[in-house]
Order: structure tokens, then sequence, then C-alpha cells
């Protein structure tokens, strides 16, 4: 048997180190299986029938370049935050930045009192009315609305 080295004065003071297992996640069962449950479909209106002015915003630039979103009767709110009803994803867009609302059968842009303000056209807005092919800059998104039937 072979000795141990003789321990210097600050070595003798140190408590034997002892060996730890690696922490390891507690095993999970795996999740129930979902119910599936059938609901009743809900009646669709004629899409020949319309309830009134129909218009549509379609995103050309910015992160959501591409995406098309449809509005009527109900106002449409934009915006970063998740509880909009249009989510635009990039920096510049504030969390609750604007609404798209219908006023005697004429469409309104409200901005929200966002931080880089809502733009009609190039022309900086707190409100105003929009008409067919109107572009909206609502950060870094150019949007173009259009009256559908128009």
């Amino acid at each position: 048997m072979i000795a141990p080295p003789p321990m210097s004065g600050s070595e003798a003071e140190r408590e034997p180190t002892t060996l730890m297992p690696a922490w390891q996640p507690p095993p999970t069962a795996p999740p129930p299986p979902a119910e599936t449950i059938a609901m009743p479909a809900r009646p669709q209106p004629p899409s020949s029938v319309a309830a009134g002015p129909q218009g549509e915003l379609t995103i050309e630039t910015g992160p959501d370049a591409g995406h098309t979103h449809r509005t009527g009767d109900h106002a449409v709110r934009m915006g970063r935050s998740p509880d909009n009803d249009v989510i635009l994803r990039d920096p510049a867009t504030s969390g609750h930045h604007a609404r798209l609302e219908l006023r005697d059968e004429q469409f309104w842009i409200v901005d929200l009192g966002s931080t880089n303000g809502t733009f009609v056209n190039g022309e900086s807005i707190q409100e105003k009315q929009l008409g067919h092919g109107d572009r909206l800059t609502i950060g870094q998104n150019s949007i173009h609305f259009a009256l559908l039937g128009a």
C-alpha cells in the first residue's frame, strides 16, 4: 500500500470531497390522451349576403408581408400585443397601435396613442376616414386598404 503524500497546513483543514451524482430530471409519466369533444357546427351566413361594407387589409411590406385580413361590422385592433385582432410582429409597432372601425357605412382608422404614429398615404393621423386603395403605415408595415366590391 502506498501512503498518501503529506498534507500542508491548509490542505489538512479541508474536509474530504464526496462525489455526488449529476442531477437528472425526475421521470415523467406520459400525459393522458386528450378527449375529443364534437362541437355543433355554427350556421354560416350565405356568402352572397353581405351585412354591410367589407374591407380588406393586405400587409405589403414589413415582418408580416403577405398576410391579408378582412373586416366588416366589427372593429379590428392592430398592434404587437397578442390580444389584438391583427398582430403585427415588429418592434416599431406599439402594443395597441391602431383600430379600424366602421362608422355610418364608412371605414375609419384611429391611432391608439402609438409611439411611432399611424400614417395614411404618408400623412400622420389621429383618425381618418379610409377610401379604397389607401395605404396605411403602422410601424414597419405598409398596409393596403381595399373596399371589397368597390
